[in-house]
C-alpha cells in the first residue's frame, strides 16, 4: 500500500475512533457536571468564572465543591453525589446566577448559562490597563502590532523588521536566528509574500522558535504566525485609516465588523502603493592565478520599484450551539510589483583604463492575483479539554513573468560591439493551487495529562512557464534559449500524522513528547526536454523511512511564580522552495546570473534549546541557548560561466553541513512610569562546510525598541536594528543597520490617532555582500527601501461598546431571556 493511502486510512481511523473515545469518556467518568457560561448581551464566553456546587443540609446550603470555566467558558465539576444540588455562577461585573440541578447519571450537561451584566458595577468600571508590547513564554513570544507605531500603514515586512530575533534579507525573506523561518497566517501556510500582507490587517505576531511535533516538520527556522484581526465587540464597529508619504506612497484601509447572536462577521479592504527609487552597485576585481588583480568590472544600478497591491478579506463565524462552531473566510489579493532598472557598466584593465562600456535597461510587466478560501470546524465535548477540530484551506495564485531587456555594449572608441545592442524578451506565467486539510483531536487523560493526535494533507501543484527569448539581429526574430527557460508542471505533496503527549508532574515539572511521520514528494516534468526531477521520502522501495520520522521533546520546571527553565529538542526537514528549483534567470545583472537547480534535495535539521524565563517586577528576561545542525544543507554556490569566465552564475546545491550555536536574549522592561523598552541581543557562531570549503564567523543581531508616553495622549517610539556580519559559503554579508521613528497623537478618547513616521532615519539600511574566491573579489550592494516620511490617520467606526451596554442595561424593557 502506498504511503498516501496509509495516511488516508489513518485519517479515516481517527475520525471513526473519535466518537468511541468520547463515549468511553462518558462511561468512565462518574458524577460529573458540565456546562458553558456566556455573556447574555454579547453571547461571548466568560473565562475563569466561578462555579460553586451546594447541597441542602438541615435547611441550609452546604458547599460541596467547585471549579472555574476555561478560556472557552466551559466548566467541568467532577466527583458529585447523586441527587438534587444547586449550582451558583459568579463573575466580576455580572449578576450571580443560580440553578437547581439533579445528578442522576454519570455525566450531566446543563448547557448554556447566560449571565447578565450588573448595571450598578458597570457604571463604575474604568479600564486603565494596557496591553503589553510583547508577551514571552517558554513556548512562544507574542508581539502586539498595535503597540508598534512605525508599522502603521505598512506591510508584514515592516512589522517583522521590529520583531525580536527576526532578521530580513535583501529580498525581504525573514530568518529566525539566521535560519529561514516559515510564515503562517492564522496558523496556516500562505503563498503570499510579506510585502503582500497589509500591516493594518495583523493583530499580533507569534514567534515559535522550536515547534513541537504538532506543527509541520518543515519549520526548521521556527514559525512566525501572523494573527489577523478579528471582531470581538457586539454590534457594528470598524476602523478607517489612510496614509500618505513621499515617493508617491499612499495606503488606505477599511475594517467593517458586525457581531450579533451566533454570528460574527469581519471584513477588510486595503490598498498600498509606492514608487520607490533605490540604488545598487557591483564592483568586481578579477584575479590572476597568483592572486593579483587582472582587470575590473564596475556597474551601478538605478531602480524604481513601482508597486501597487490591493487586499480584501471577509470572514464569518457561526456558533451552531455551545459545542460546535464554524468559520468561513475568503481572501483576494492582487496587484503589480515591477522593478524598472537601468544598469550602466564598464570594463577596465589593470591600469583602470576603460576598455568597454554599456548599459542594460529592464522593463518588467508583472502582475499577480491570489484567491484563498478557508473553512474550519471546532467541536468541544462535554468533558473539559476534549476537543476535535478541522482546518481546511484552498488557494489559487497567478503570477505573470514578462519583461523586456535591452543591453548595449561599446568599445573603447565608442563603436558598438558585434552582436549588440542585444534585445531579450521574457514571457510566461506561473499558476499554483494549494490545498490543506488538517484534523486534530485532544483527549484529556485525567487532570494532569492529555493526548493530542492529528492528520494533515498538503498539496501544491504549479504550472510554471518562463521563456527567455533573444532577438537575432540578422533576422529580427526572437529565438528561445532553452538553457535559461522552463516549462514544467511541479507537484508537491506532504501527508502527515502525529501524536503528542503532555503531562504535569509534581514539583511544577512539565513534560511534552511527540512523534510526527511525514510522507513527502516533489515531482516535476519539463515540457522542453521531457526530463523529470524530484524526490520521495520515503521512497517507493522502502528506503529513507528513518528520514520520515520527526520527534520532539520538551521538559520544563517552574522554579517559582516568576521563574521557569526548560529544554526542547526536535528534528526537522527543509524542502527546496520556488527559487531553489526555478531554472529561469532570477537576476538580470549582466555579469551575475542566478538560476535554480531542480536536482536539489531536502535538508535535515536537529535543534536543541535551553530556555530561562524570569520576571523581576517590571523586568522580564527570556534567555535561550541553542545549537542547530543542518545536514545536507541547501546553499547558494557561485562559479564562472563555462562559456564566459567573466560571468558569475549562482545556483543552489546541497553541501555537507551548517552548524550554528548561540545565546539569544530578549528583555522587556520599564524605565520610569512613561518609558518602556524591548531589547534583543543574539550572539552566535556559524560554521559552513562543503567538501572543500569551510567558512566560520562569530556575529550578533541586536534590536532596541523605546516607547515614551507624552502628555495629552501622545507617544513617541524609536526602533533601532543591527544585523551583524553574516557568513556565506564563499564570502559574507556586511552588517545592516537602521533606525525608525514615529510619534502618535490620540484623540476621541484615544480611539482615533494621527501618526507621523520616518523609515530608516539615517538612510543606512544597505545590504552589502562580499564574494571572495581565488578567481574574483566582488562587492555588491542592494536595497529594499530608502528613507521616507509618512503621515497616517486612523478613525473608528461605531460607538463605544461599554457605553452602549450600559445604556442597554438601564432600559427597563430589556428582555434578557432572548
Amino acid at each position: 500500500m502506498k504511503s498516501p493511502l496509509r495516511i488516508s486510512f489513518l485519517l479515516l481511523l481517527l475520525v471513526w475512533a473519535t466518537p468511541m473515545l468520547a463515549q468511553q469518556a462518558l462511561f468512565t467518568t462518574n458524577n460529573r457536571l458540565t456546562g458553558k457560561v456566556l455573556d447574555v448581551t454579547t453571547n461571548q464566553a466568560l473565562p475563569f468564572a466561578s462555579v460553586a456546587i451546594f447541597k441542602q443540609v438541615n435547611g441550609k446550603d452546604s458547599l460541596l465543591t467547585g471549579n472555574q470555566t476555561d478560556e472557552q467558558g466551559i466548566f467541568s465539576v467532577p466527583n458529585l453525589p447523586m441527587g438534587s444540588l444547586i449550582a451558583r455562577i459568579s463573575f466580576v461585573g455580572y449578576q450571580n446566577f443560580e440553578q437547581s440541578i439533579r445528578i442522576n447519571q454519570a455525566q450531566t450537561d446543563i448547557g448554556i448559562l447566560a449571565l447578565k451584566p450588573d448595571a450598578s458595577t458597570l457604571k463604575e468600571v474604568k479600564v486603565t490597563g494596557e496591553k503589553s508590547a510583547i508577551d514571552m513564554t517558554m513556548e512562544k513570544r507574542t508581539f502586539n502590532v498595535a503597540k508598534n507605531l512605525t508599522t502603521i500603514g505598512g506591510t508584514a515586512e515592516n512589522i517583522l523588521k521590529n520583531v525580536p530575533s527576526i532578521t530580513l534579507d535583501e529580498s525581504g525573506n525573514p530568518s529566525l536566528r539566521n535560519m529561514a523561518t516559515t510564515i503562517y497566517v492564522n496558523g496556516k501556510p500562505t503563498q503570499l509574500t510579506l510585502s503582500q500582507i497589509p500591516a493594518n490587517q495583523i493583530e499580533s505576531v507569534e514567534v515559535i522558535s522550536n515547534p513541537s511535533a504538532r506543527y509541520d516538520a518543515s519549520t526548521t527556522g521556527g514559525i512566525v504566525n501572523l494573527v489577523l484581526k478579528k471582531n470581538r465587540l457586539p454590534g457594528y464597529n470598524g476602523l478607517i485609516s489612510a496614509g500618505i508619504g513621499n515617493n508617491s506612497r499612499f495606503d488606505g484601509t477599511l475594517n467593517l465588523d458586525w457581531r450579533r447572536g451566533k454570528w460574527n462577521l469581519t471584513s477588510f479592504y486595503s490598498i498600498n502603493a509606492t514608487k520607490n527609487p533605490v540604488t545598487g552597485y557591483v564592483y568586481r576585481t578579477n584575479r590572476r592565478t597568483d592572486g593579483g588583480p587582472a582587470n575590473y568590472f564596475n556597474q551601478n544600478t538605478n531602480i524604481s520599484l513601482d508597486n501597487t497591491f490591493q487586499s480584501g478579506r471577509i470572514a464569518a463565524d457561526y456558533a451552531l450551539n455551545s459545542r460546535n462552531a464554524l468559520s468561513l473566510a475568503a481572501t483576494l489579493v492582487g496587484g503589480a510589483f515591477n522593478t524598472v532598472s537601468t544598469q550602466p557598466y564598464d570594463y577596465r584593465d589593470l591600469y583602470q583604463t576603460v576598455t568597454s562600456s554599456g548599459n542594460r535597461t529592464t522593463i518588467p510587466h508583472n502582475s499577480f492575483t491570489s484567491l484563498g478560501v478557508e473553512f474550519d470546524w471546532k467541536h468541544q465535548f462535554a468533558r473539559k479539554g476534549q476537543e476535535l477540530s478541522l482546518v481546511t484551506s484552498y488557494s489559487r495564485n497567478h503570477l505573470s513573468n514578462a519583461a523586456d531587456w535591452n543591453t548595449t555594449a561599446l568599445n573603447a572608441d565608442g563603436s558598438a560591439q558585434a552582436g549588440f545592442p542585444e534585445t531579450d524578451k521574457i514571457t510566461g506565467r506561473t499558476n499554483g493551487n494549494q490545498v490543506i486539510a488538517q484534523l486534530d483531536y485532544t483527549h484529556p487523560l485525567g487532570d494532569s495529562a492529555k493526548l493530542e493526535m492529528g492528520v494533515r494533507s498538503y498539496t501544491y501543484i504549479r504550472d510554471q512557464q518562463y521563456f527567455f527569448n533573444k532577438l537575432a539581429n540578422d533576422t529580427q526574430l526572437f529565438q528561445l534559449i532553452p538553457s535559461y527557460s522552463q516549462d514544467a508542471r511541479i507537484a508537491e505533496a506532504t501527508n502527515a500524522i502525529y501524536v503528542l503527549y503532555t503531562r504535569q508532574f509534581r514539583r511544577n515539572i512539565s513534560l511534552q513528547a511527540g512523534l510526527r511521520l511525514e510522507q513527502s514528494s516533489l515531482h516535476g516534468t519539463s515540457r522542453l526536454d521531457t526530463t523529470t526531477f524530484g524526490y520521495n521520502y520515503p521512497s517507493k522501495t522502502g528506503q529513507n523511512w528513518f528520514q520520515s520520522f520527526f520527534p520532539s521533546f520538551a521538559l520544563s520546571k517552574k522554579l517559582s511564580e516568576t521563574g521557569e527553565i526548560g529544554l526542547s529538542l526536535s528534528r526537522k526537514i527543509a524542502r527546496p522552495n520556488f527559487r531553489h528549483l526555478f531554472i529561469g534567470i532570477q537576476a538580470n545583472d549582466r555579469q551575475n546570473i542566478t538560476i535554480g537547480n531542480p536536482a536539489v534535495r531536502p535538508e535535515f535539521v536537529n535543534t536543541a534549546e535551553v530556555n530561562y524565563n524570569k520576571t523581576w517586577g517590571g523586568l522580564n528576561w527570556l534567555a535561550t541557548g541553542y545549537y542547530i545542525y543542518e545536514d545536507h544543507t541547501i546553499k547558494p554556490f557561485t562559479q564562472p560561466l563555462a562559456t564566459d569566465s567573466s560571468v558569475l552564475v549562482t545556483t543552489f546545491i546541497n553541501v555537507k553541513a551548517d552548524i550554528r550555536y548561540g545565546f539569544d536574549n530578549t528583555l522587556k522592561f520599564n524605565i520610569g512610569p512613561n518609558l518602556s523598552a524591548v531589547a534583543n541581543l543574539n550572539v552566535f557562531n556559524v560554521i559552513l562546510q562543503s567538501v572543500d570549503v569551510r567558512n566560520q564567523l562569530v556575529s550578533y543581531n541586536a534590536k532596541l525598541n523605546l516607547t515614551y508616553r507624552l502628555p495629552a495622549n501622545m507617544s513617541a517610539q524609536l526602533t533601532g536594528t543591527n544585523d551583524g556580519k553574516s557568513p556565506s559559503l564563499q564570502g559574507y554579508r556586511e552588517a545592516v543597520r537602521g533606525v525608525d521613528f514615529a510619534v502618535r497623537k490620540g484623540f476621541w478618547q484615544n480611539r482615533a490617532s494621527l501618526t507621523f513616521s520616518i523609515n530608516d532615519m539615517f538612510n543606512s539600511r544597505r545590504f552589502i555582500s562580499i564574494y571572495d574566491q581565488p578567481g574574483a573579489y566582488q562587492v555588491s550592494m542592494n536595497r529594499r527601501e530608502v528613507r521616507f516620511y509618512k503621515l497616517s490617520i486612523q478613525l473608528p467606526l461605531g460607538s463605544d461598546t461599554v457605553k452602549r451596554n450600559q445604556r442597554k442595561m438601564e432600559r427597563p424593557d430589556v428582555d434578557f431571556s432572548n
